[in-house]
């Protein structure tokens, strides 16, 4: 038996102009009071609607038949117009979260992206903590960007601006003369007082893990873009990490894992390298790990090595930023 009934919110905006198509930071629309409609969703298979409006840009009306489809509906910018996005995550994060995988999946012929961000919370949570809606323990948040290959372009791909979890965005740039298109994970917290970032060359899986025990977060991003951005493959053999205080060479047979630890820029961080052999149809992996970023953070960051790899951060207790990168020596 279908259940239906009708949820009236009224939803303050936040700094995201959800209208906008770029997706990519601009100034955010006047605040206004907006009345939405929504299906809570049944246990059993029934039919599942939604219209979404902010700041006069309506997602459009839309039946489901199945959470799944609903939930991922709600991901979907261009069924909704690209309106609204704000309060679909939040509509995901109450009713969908748990519902999709922790990774971004098989990447759509039509995007030329997708990143996949899952926020955990680290701390003993208050009754009211667990209660309430918008303050979800797991944090999910999915995020299409269809890109021309251009010009530089960053698209957020953590939503919420009032977020604890912190700010997240993928900036993609195009390849130029002697290089390859990048793609680079950045995540900021604690109002930009912490920033993280990973760099690598488009065309495979680039992930960012990062926990800080300090604001009692664990936040991970996971990004894929279409293979077309491959770079040719080199020679894997040799493999040379730079950091602040000079370069190491990794020398490995690329049949197992080799692990390597590595001088930073400063004495408090362990810096470990890891490289991993294919397996299973994926390319050869390389792995950055930083512990104790500022006594109480951690780093983990993992592309396909011959793409290269590059990880930064700055801290409020680091006068210079930790800045580290790995590519095959033969680059």
């Amino acid at each position: 038996m279908k259940s239906q009934w009708r949820l009236v919110t009224t939803v303050l905006a936040l700094a995201l102009g959800a209208c906008s198509n770029g997706g990519g930071g601009g100034a955010a629309a006047p605040a206004v009071t907006q009345t939405t409609t929504t299906t809570p969703l049944p246990e059993t298979p029934g039919e599942f609607t939604y219209e979404l409006v902010f700041n006069g840009c309506s997602t459009g009306k839309h039946k489901l038949t199945t959470k799944k489809a609903y939930c991922d509906a709600l991901l979907n910018d261009a069924l909704n117009n690209n309106c609204a996005r704000e309060m679909r995550v939040e509509n995901y994060n109450r009713h969908c979260t748990g519902a999709q995988p922790a990774n971004p999946g098989t990447l759509p012929s039509m995007s030329s992206a997708r990143c996949v961000v899952n926020g955990m919370d680290l701390k003993d949570r208050t009754f009211l903590d667990n209660i309430n809606p918008f303050n979800p323990q797991r944090r999910q948040s999915f995020r299409d960007m269809f890109w021309d290959g251009k010009k530089e372009q960053g698209y957020d791909i953590l939503l919420s601006s009032a977020d604890s979890y912190g700010k997240a965005r993928f900036v993609l740039s195009p390849a130029l003369s002697g290089t390859a298109a990048l793609g680079e994970i950045q995540l900021r917290q604690r109002k930009n007082q912490d920033s993280f970032s990973v760099r690598s060359g488009l065309g495979s899986e680039i992930r960012l893990l990062v926990t800080n025990y300090d604001v009692e977060k664990e936040v991970e991003a996971v990004c894929i873009s279409d293979k077309s951005f491959q770079r040719p493959k080199v020679d894997l053999h040799r493999v040379r990490c730079s950091t602040q205080s000079g370069e190491e060479i990794i020398e490995w047979d690329v049949k197992s894992t080799v692990e390597k630890r590595i001088k930073s820029s400063r004495n408090k961080e362990t810096v470990i390298v890891r490289l991993k052999p294919a397996t299973q149809g994926s390319l050869e992996r390389i792995e950055i790990e930083a512990l104790e970023l500022d006594y109480d953070k951690t780093l983990k960051a993992e592309g396909a090595l011959n793409e290269g790899l590059e990880i930064r951060y700055q801290g409020r207790e680091t006068a210079k930023e930790v800045a580290i990168s790995c590519a095959p020596a033969s680059k």
